[in-house]
């Protein structure tokens, strides 16, 4: 089985938006909602720990210099 690729903070951002924008547009239909409103999920809890993970080392860093 071919190994997945993290898809980065940047990628996901963009295509939350894109989500955003169809469904601000009424552009997504009903069958597919659901499957939509799901990858949306995905990419927030994605975004949340990628920053939360970053804000953390940022702060280890700081902490590591004294300030």
């Amino acid at each position: 089985m071919a190994k997945k690729t993290a898809i980065t903070y940047e990628a996901a951002a963009l295509e939350l938006e894109e989500i955003l924008g169809q469904l601000e547009n009424d552009e997504i239909s009903v069958d597919v909602l659901a499957e939509k409103v799901e990858r949306a999920s995905v990419l927030l809890k994605m975004c949340s720990e990628r920053l939360r993970a970053t804000e953390k080392r940022v702060d280890e860093i700081i902490e590591n210099l004294g300030l």
